[in-house]
């Protein structure tokens, strides 16, 4: 559930955590089960996650196997240019994600992976990782600890579904669509582009503004409990 090109900040007390560091990422644990990844730059973000992340959503690789190669050609083909690097600005898997990658489906693994593998392999459970880099714009750690919420925390996940009810986001649903999403994560993408736009995509119509309220409203009262870093 890659953000593209989301940006607005948590008004919340931010609790301090002693963070992991390896190699230019700086591993937080902001929650049971969730894990905050920051890289120093977007290239460092997007090419670390990119596999993991397409092999999860993407409409043509969820549940394939398939080479660094393979999939540039095929984001070139759809965009007329390989700009993934540049297009996205968070990320967030959840721990189901991984397992082929630790299977060793993937091989050759590049190093970057190895280096993700690496943060998680002893870890047992049920988690989520986002990652962001720093100089990201405002609003991409929101949007990616919605997601994150709407995974781990199944309270959040039951009261979104419930506020969402008698409305109509078809129209965001098809942009979604067409922004590269595999039908079975737009649901959760929807709650979270609501919470946290990214210009046009997500931005409320008259008719979504009082959804968006009560998102809102939803996320900050499940998102206190997180001990995000202070930057």
């Amino acid at each position: 559930m890659r953000a593209y090109l989301v940006r607005g900040r948590l008004g919340q007390a931010m609790a301090k955590r002693t963070p992991h560091r390896k190699a230019g990422i700086t591993k937080h644990k902001i929650a049971d089960g969730i894990y905050l990844l920051r890289f120093e730059t977007q290239y460092e973000l997007t090419s670390t996650f990119l596999r993991v992340q397409e092999h999860y959503e993407s409409p043509q690789f969820h549940g394939r196997i398939f080479t660094l190669e393979q999939y540039m050609d095929w984001y070139v083909a759809e965009n007329g240019a390989f700009t993934y690097f540049q297009d996205w600005s968070g990320f967030n898997v959840p721990s189901t994600a991984f397992q082929p990658f630790y299977e060793g489906k993937f091989d050759p693994l590049t190093e970057k992976e190895k280096r993700l593998l690496g943060l998680f392999r002893n870890l047992q459970g049920r988690f989520y990782v986002i990652g962001i880099f720093d100089g990201g714009k405002k609003g991409t750690l929101t949007h990616e600890l919605a997601h994150a919420l709407f995974f781990i925390d199944d309270d959040y996940r039951q009261a979104v579904r419930e506020a969402m009810r008698g409305y109509d986001t078809s129209a965001l649903e098809t942009e979604l669509a067409k922004k590269g999403y595999a039908r079975h994560v737009i649901p959760d993408e929807v709650q979270a582009y609501i919470v946290a736009p990214s210009g046009k995509l997500g931005a409320a119509s008259r008719e979504l503004t009082p959804l968006r309220r009560k998102l809102r409203a939803l996320f900050r009262q499940h998102a206190k409990g997180l001990a995000l870093p202070t930057r």
